[in-house]
This record gives structure tokens, C-alpha cells and sequence, in this order.
């Protein structure tokens, strides 16, 4: 019996499949062969037959008929079978002629049979038929198992015969193409010129003189346009007379590491400090900045946690990292400490780094030192909230000082004004005028009790809160200041000179729970106490104004002024100071009432806001402002962009970015070209104000801080919005010529703005010598009646070809 134990371990015979269309040679064909041990699993006399049971019954050997007569070809039936399975297929025929054998030979037979077959030759040729294809389904498997490993890796096969001008290539070979490839072959000279031809003189090398060869090179294709790396291990291969080796594309590999280099680079020359964290928080290594900015060595920090050395205090500062989760990004101010024990304030940020997994594996900390900024910031406090001249308080600290007045605590505010100042200013000179005012203010700082506070208003204006509502002693200390300036004062070279005061006082919270309310309060006071004779002050009395009816008539008049038409927007144009070209106009509310006529905006804005009206009388501007502008824009009327006032309580609104959004889209403005404005104390008051303005800012709008320096700046704060211009108020401008404080603070704000990357305008220029000023400092932008008033429609459109101011005597200077 003939076994098939070599082929796959069973013992069962080794099965033959019989394909002959003469009945009576098949079964004399069947008798021998199941005589001889094999087991015949069937018999086919026509073409469909024999590809049929060789699909059904698997045989180890095929005895195939050429000539099947009308039965087929078994030469077809062979190729047919052998694009299936793999079985070897000896050929049987009467006919040995050349085209036969040439024909045969296409499908790789395993043998060959002349009719008659005489049985020992038939054995003989089955056996090795069989041996011959045990040996072929060998090397078959192996090279199928090649072939997956190849796969499976990715990897490219390269065979570089010596001496002739191919590369065999199979396996991946991404240059060419990104399936698997079976023995494409390429003219070598074609292969080389694709690498450079550092890596072409290695190739040759390794095809002349043997070894073996280990390659990163760049396959460039031939328009330059992609480029792969490829990794390619060869050697020389003896008896096949060929260079073999293996490749894969490392293109990957080689960007990542290129990254991970310039990361590094990047790493170790940045300006920040960085750290390397754990999951833990513990360092894992840190950059050059890093030591440099805070005097630890690296190895001294391995392996600790930024809160056992940097942070200097146990609360807020430790809270960032303990209290940011692992996978979200943090930042806050921070008050680091150096390894010699000082400390400094740091702009401290986390973010986290996460596997192919998405699983935090560490976090990386940075930090920057931010002493430059903030002493940048407190100087600009400092110029903002104190009068250059006589180092007094300014208006905006009086602001402060009022509002860190608990409710109900008693006060009182004195408005102090020079009798016969401008007399000695114009004769003897501003130098001797500043020496006055500086005299009169020292004496005013040596009356108060601490807590108290002097202010400088401007000109020959002080104010003066003190921190008591005891009525004798209020009036005591307005008697020691009224006696205090009117003291002679020695001012060379006019010698003695001397001046009184009017003195008006107004009690907090009784004639005013606000500053203004209370300033205003004491402002009239002091023109009482003016009109009353001089030198002397009076107390502030309800019959001195009718501020609360005006209030309330304004209140009522605001209801029905929308729906009655009686508001309107006229329009201011903004300049380029250099050109005097006009980059945009802003869009600025007025109300004419039927029963009160002209009311300023200074007048019914406030009140306003106060009773709840802004927000409708906000969205009516900017839906008046974008509708009209829009339609300028598209009629070619206009160019550059409108800008538009926005309350707190606009912005405190969830739901205002939304409603902008379908203003915009409802006018058909395109967004860069609005821009609206907020105020600093508008900022202040809105929760969240970096998240609201960031939605506007996404949309495209503009932001601009509005009466910039009047309010409760924060360096801090404007870091974080997203602002692009800052309006320099009309405080700082109308002195400006003359005035070093205003002069000092101007500076100081186009410093910072061309720091921090915002544009500048200046508001409330009158006079050409203004505009020349802030031009020179590097104020790009103004607006005010220098170039022309806010103009109604009609006449602002009139205006535009001329660039000529049109008269509105109606009009104020407030916005």
C-alpha cells in the first residue's frame, strides 16, 4: 500500500484521481493502480467532470487525458484545477508530438505517459510525481509563510542580481505602491536614482566588493513632491549571486524623531520655565530656563513636586496643580520661590500629555516670571490714580476710595476751589501756579487723619473724603483747610502770594450713596458756598438742585421714546492721525424729546442703566447701527468698520453673543467690520467677562476697550480678553499738551498697547496740537471735534466727500 504518511502524517493511501474518456484504459488504469496500494477516489472522462471531483475529493495526484475527445482538453482542465488547489497532474496520451509537449508544458506537469502505459513505469512515474510535489509544497509553504511574515511586518523584499540591471521587489514597498507587490522589478539605475547619491555609492559598493550593508535613505520620487524613508538591511549572497535584503518605511519613525529633536531644541531654548511631571506630579526633569530662572539644579528636583520647593505659599498657589484634574489644562498667578528663598510672581500653566491610548502619562508644567509686567502694571496705577504734580490722589482714586466705603458707613466729601488762582496763574506764570497748587497740597495732607484722602481734580480743584460723619469735626476740618490755603505763600520770584477757597461739603451716604451723586452733591455745595461770598464752605441742602425730578423725568421719557421715534444715531468719524484718512465712524445713541427737547447722553445713559432700560435701548442701537451701515457698505457709501457701545449689563447677558450673531447675520455686515465697545467698569461688573467677550471675539467682531484708564484697570485682566484696541479717554487728552501726568500716562499706554499687540485711538481730540501730540507718541487712530462732531445721518453722508465738520450745535463732546 501506497501511504501518504510524508505528506501531511496519516496513514491512509495516497488517492489519485483518473481523468481518461476511454472507459475501458480507465478502469484497466484503476485496477493497476489500486494493485499497486493507491486508492483511486474517481474517474472523469470529460473536462467539467475532472474539475468537479478534483474540487470534491482533494486527490494527491491527478492522471489527466490531453485528448478527451468531445469531452474537453486536459490540458484547460489541468490550468483550471491548478488555479484552485494545489495537486500535482501527470499527463496521459497516445500522442507525443512537439505541440503537444509544448502546449503540456504551460501548465508544469508533473509527468508524462504514452499510451500504453505499462504498470512499472506508471509507478515509478506516480512516485515521483508525488516526491517531487512533496518537495515543491515544501518550499511552497515556506514561501507562503515568507510572504505573511513579509505581510504581517510590512516589510519589502529586494533582490539585486550581480551583474544585470534589475531589483526584484516583493513584499510592501510604499514609494510605489501601498499593497503588497509579487516580483515587480525595476532597472537598478531607475532604483538609484531615487536615493541619494551618498546611499547609490553604498548600493554599488555592496553589489562590487560583497559584505553586507545597514541604510536609512530618502526615496525621493521624480517630481520632488513625496519623499519616503526607508530602512533597507543587505548583504551579499554567495550562491545566489545576488545582493538580498529586506527594507520597511520608517517615513514615521524619522518625522517623529525629527519632531522629538526640534522639541528639545525647542525645549531647552524656550524663555519658560518648564517642568516634566509624572502622573504623580513628580518632576521628571526640567529645562534650562527653568534653572536659570529659579537658581534649582535638575537633579536636585528630580523626582519632588513643584509644592515642596516652588510654590511659595501653602494656599492658592499649591491649588493649581492639586486642584486641576489630571486630563484638563489650568493656569493662574502664582507666587514662586527661588532656591536662594526670594520669591517672584509667575504666570503658572499645566496642560496634560496622554498616550496612543488617550490615558494621561504626564503633565507638563510651565511658568514665566511676570515682575516686569507687574511693575509695568503698578506704575501705570500709579500715573493713573495719582496727579503727576502734586502726588495727591486723581479722580479715578477718589473713585476707588468711594467705593471701598462700606454701605452706610459715615463720610464726607469736601470739593475744595482756589479763589483768585487763575489771576496768579496768568500773571506770574504755570511754573508759579504748579508751586501754588504743590504748597496748597502738602498743607491740605497735614490736616488729615489716616484714612483720609486728598484728591487733585485737575487745575485749581481738590477734593477732600474724610472718613467721619461727626458733623463738628467735618466742619473743623473745613475750617483748617479754608485758614490753610489762605495763607500767604512765598512763590519767587513775585513773592508773597495768597489765595482763599470755596468749600462745598456733601455727607455719605445722606446726599449721596455713589461718587458721582456725592461729587456732584459736593460740587454744588461748593458753588453755594462760592455764590455765597467766598472763603467760607456750606453744606450740601436738597433745594441747591432738582437732580431727582430730572431723574425721574428722564426715567418716564425713556419709555415712550423708542416707540414715539424720538431717538435717532448720529455718527462720529474716526481718523488715521497720520493720513487724517477715516478708517470707520462710531454710532452714537441721541434722544430728542418732544416735551423736554435735546437731552445728552451723559444725562439719560446712566439712568438708564440704572433702571433697567439699557439692555432694550442696547439692542435697538445695534440693530439701527448694523441695518444702516450695512446698507452704506453695500452701496459703496462707506468703508471701514461702525463702532458700537455695549452696557455691562448687555454683556452679563448669556444669551447677547447669539443675538450679535443673528444681528450680523440679519444685516449682512460681515463681522470684521463691526466693533464693539466696552468699558473697564463694564468689565468689572460682568461675571465671566473672559468666556462672554471670547464668544464675540470667535464670530470675527472687534472688541475696544473703551474710556481706557478711567476705570479699575487690571494688567491682569486685559491679558486675558481678547481685545483689539484700546480707546484712550478724553481725560487724558484735553490737558494734554501741558499736563506731564496726562502726558506720562499717554506713554505709558502706547508702551503697553505695543506690548501686548492691541491697536490704539484717542478720544476727544479738539485742537490740532493734540492730534499732532498723540500722532508723535505713537497714537495711530483719534476721533472728537477736531475732525468733526457726531452728525446725524444726512449730514454725516454729506460730510463724507468733504471731509468738513458739519455743525450740530445741539451735539456734546460726551458719548
Amino acid at each position: 500500500m501506497i501511504k501518504r504518511m510524508d505528506f501531511d502524517g496519516s496513514d491512509d493511501p495516497s488517492s489519485v484521481l483518473i481523468v481518461e474518456d476511454e472507459l475501458i484504459f480507465a478502469l484497466d488504469l484503476k485496477q493497476t493502480l489500486t494493485s499497486l496500494g493507491y486508492r483511486v477516489v474517481g474517474v472523469a472522462s470529460n473536462q467539467r467532470d475532472a474539475v468537479r471531483l478534483a474540487l470534491e475529493q482533494r486527490p494527491d495526484l491527478v492522471l489527466m487525458d490531453i485528448n478527451l475527445e468531445a469531452g474537453g482538453d486536459g490540458i484547460a482542465a489541468a490550468h483550471e484545477i491548478n488555479c484552485t488547489i494545489d495537486v500535482p497532474v501527470v499527463f496521459l496520451t497516445a500522442y507525443a508530438d512537439n505541440d503537444i509537449l509544448r502546449r503540456a508544458a504551460n501548465v508544469a506537469p508533473y509527468g508524462y505517459l504514452v499510451k500504453p502505459v505499462q504498470q512499472r513505469e506508471l509507478h515509478a512515474v506516480v512516485q515521483m510525481a508525488l516526491a517531487r510535489f512533496r518537495a515543491s509544497l515544501a518550499r511552497l509553504r515556506a514561501e507562503r509563510r515568507l510572504r505573511l511574515a513579509l505581510d504581517s511586518a510590512q516589510l519589502g523584499l529586494l533582490i539585486l542580481p550581480t551583474g544585470a540591471d534589475i531589483v526584484e521587489i516583493d513584499g510592501y514597498f510604499p514609494p510605489v505602491a501601498l499593497e503588497s507587490l509579487r516580483g515587480m522589478q525595476m532597472s537598478l539605475a531607475d532604483f538609484l536614482s531615487h536615493l541619494s547619491s551618498e546611499a547609490q555609492a553604498k548600493v554599488r559598493n555592496l553589489l562590487e566588493l560583497g559584505g553586507d550593508l545597514h541604510l536609512l535613505a530618502r526615496w525621493q520620487k521624480a517630481d520632488a513632491s513625496i519623499s519616503t524613508w526607508l530602512e533597507v538591511h543587505a548583504c551579499y549572497v554567495e550562491h545566489e549571486n545576488a545582493v538580498i535584503g529586506i527594507c520597511r518605511d520608517v517615513t514615521l519613525q524619522v518625522q517623529q524623531q525629527d519632531e522629538l529633536r526640534q522639541a528639545a531644541v525647542v525645549f531647552e531654548a524656550a524663555a519658560d520655565a518648564i517642568l516634566i511631571l509624572d502622573a504623580e506630579g513628580r518632576v521628571t526633569t526640567a529645562n534650562a530656563a527653568f534653572t536659570r530662572l529659579t537658581g534649582w539644579p535638575r537633579d536636585e528636583i528630580r523626582g519632588r513636586h513643584p509644592n515642596d520647593f516652588l510654590h511659595a505659599r501653602r494656599g492658592s498657589d499649591r491649588e493649581l496643580l492639586e486642584q486641576t484634574p489630571l486630563d484638563v489644562q489650568g493656569h493662574a498667578e502664582v507666587v514662586c520661590q527661588r532656591r536662594d528663598g526670594s520669591t517672584f510672581p509667575g504666570w503658572e500653566h499645566v496642560s496634560p500629555v496622554r498616550d496612543d491610548l488617550g490615558r494621561v502619562t504626564q503633565r507638563v508644567l510651565t511658568f514665566t516670571d511676570i515682575s516686569a509686567l507687574r511693575m509695568a502694571e503698578n506704575k501705570v496705577r500709579h500715573l493713573a490714580f495719582h496727579d503727576a504734580l502734586t502726588g495727591l490722589g486723581n479722580r479715578h482714586q477718589l473713585r476707588e476710595s468711594l467705593s471701598e466705603l462700606a454701605p452706610g458707613e459715615p463720610a464726607c466729601l469736601m470739593f475744595l476751589d482756589l479763589d483768585g488762582f487763575k489771576v496768579i496763574n496768568d500773571s506770574l506764570g504755570h511754573d508759579a501756579g504748579d508751586r501754588l497748587l504743590v504748597v496748597i497740597a502738602r498743607r491740605i495732607e497735614c490736616m488729615l487723619r489716616d484714612g483720609d484722602v486728598a484728591i487733585r481734580l485737575g487745575g485749581d480743584e481738590f477734593v477732600v473724603l474724610i472718613r467721619s460723619g461727626d458733623v463738628s469735626r467735618v466742619g473743623a476740618v473745613a475750617q483748617r483747610v479754608l485758614e490753610g490755603v489762605r495763607e500767604a505763600i512765598e512763590i519767587p520770584p513775585g513773592g508773597l502770594v495768597q489765595v482763599s477757597g470755596s468749600l462745598g461739603i456733601a455727607m455719605y451716604p445722606h446726599d449721596g450713596a455713589e461718587a458721582d451723586s456725592l461729587l456732584r452733591a459736593a460740587d454744588i455745595a461748593m458753588y453755594a458756598a462760592k455764590a455765597g461770598g467766598r472763603n467760607r464752605y456750606a453744606y450740601y441742602q436738597p433745594y441747591m438742585a432738582e437732580t431727582a425730578n430730572e431723574r425721574l423725568a428722564i426715567e418716564q421719557g425713556l419709555l415712550h421714546a423708542m416707540e414715539n421715534g424720538e431717538l435717532t444715531l448720529h455718527w462720529q468719524p474716526q481718523v488715521e492721525l497720520k493720513t487724517g484718512q477715516i478708517v470707520g465712524a462710531e454710532a452714537l445713541l441721541r434722544w430728542n424729546s418732544e416735551r423736554n427737547g435735546y437731552i445728552p447722553p451723559d444725562r439719560f445713559i446712566p439712568i438708564a442703566e440704572e433702571c433697567g432700560l439699557i439692555q432694550q435701548l442696547g439692542r435697538w442701537v445695534l440693530n439701527q447701527a448694523l441695518t444702516i451701515w450695512a446698507q452704506w457698505w453695500r452701496e459703496g457709501l462707506v468703508e471701514g468698520r461702525v463702532a458700537v457701545n455695549v452696557s455691562a449689563l448687555q454683556l452679563q447677558d448669556d444669551a447677547f453673543a447669539d443675538q450679535l450673531a443673528l444681528e450680523l447675520s440679519t444685516s449682512g455686515l460681515p463681522a470684521h467690520l463691526l466693533e464693539i465697545e466696552v468699558t473697564e467698569t463694564a468689565l468689572q461688573r460682568v461675571a465671566k467677562v473672559e468666556q462672554k467677550l471670547a464668544r464675540i471675539k470667535d464670530q470675527g467682531v472687534c472688541i475696544a476697550l473703551d474710556d481706557f484708564g478711567t476705570g479699575y484697570s487690571s494688567l491682569s485682566m486685559l491679558k486675558m480678553l481678547p481685545l483689539k484696541r484700546l480707546k484712550i479717554d478724553r481725560a487724558f487728552v484735553q490737558d494734554i499738551e501741558t499736563n506731564k501726568s496726562d502726558q506720562a500716562i499717554v506713554r505709558a499706554i502706547v508702551a503697553m498697547a505695543g506690548a501686548m499687540g492691541m491697536d490704539l485711538l484717542a478720544e476727544g481730540v479738539e485742537h490740532q496740537a493734540q492730534g499732532d501730540w498723540l500722532c508723535k507718541v505713537g497714537v495711530p487712530e483719534a476721533q472728537g471735534w477736531l475732525y468733526a462732531k457726531a452728525m446725524a445721518a444726512d449730514d454725516f453722508l454729506k460730510w463724507l466727500p468733504t471731509g468738513s465738520l458739519v455743525s450740530d450745535s445741539s451735539d456734546e463732546m460726551t458719548s
